[in-house]
């Protein structure tokens, strides 16, 4: 469930934490009065301690969208452990609906997007986050968006709670 969707517009500032206002003012350097700023131009290396709670998803038309790149935090704290999970299409309901609805919003907003909420997976207690979503072009065309990061925050990991809780039921 998303409680609050923002679009960012201008160099208005954002709410989000402090590692992602970094990586949206890093953006924006590298955005140069373009529409979207080339991806090849972002520099994971600046948030390292963060790249496990950032994926990368392709964009391939209207809704059509592929993984590229998914970080650990993010795979664990949403429960996509088998091999076959995708952030864009896992096999939990609940979580696809709710990571197609920030992109597609994204997209249509035609500009970086924030958003506050509640992944509700199936099995699980929900799950509080922040998501900061940012257009790229990869394609060297400052008018095509063809690729997305988001950048998550679960400061209140209650699903790594609940799991390391259910863990330790199991051995007892």
């Amino acid at each position: 469930m998303i409680e609050d969707a923002t679009k960012i517009e201008g160099d208005l500032p954002v709410e989000p934490g402090a590692f992602q206002a970094e990586i949206l003012d890093h953006w924006r350097e590298i955005q140069h009065g373009r529409r979207y700023p080339d991806k090849r131009e972002f520099r994971p290396q600046k948030f390292p301690r963060f790249l496990p709670q950032l994926a990368i998803v392709s964009v391939n038309g209207e809704d059509d969208y592929d993984d590229r790149l998914t970080g650990a935090t993010v795979l664990e704290v949403l429960r996509l452990s088998k091999s076959h999970d995708r952030l864009v299409d896992p096999a939990d309901g609940n979580v696809r609906e709710l990571v197609r609805n920030m992109l597609s919003s994204t997209a249509k907003a035609d500009a970086p997007m924030y958003f506050k909420g509640q992944f509700q997976p199936e099995e699980t207690r929900p799950i509080d986050f922040t998501a900061l979503v940012l257009p790229f072009s990869h394609n060297g065309d400052a008018d095509v968006l063809d690729t997305m990061m988001l950048a998550f925050d679960f400061s209140k990991r209650q699903s790594i709670e609940v799991s390391f809780d259910e863990e330790i039921s199991t051995t007892d």
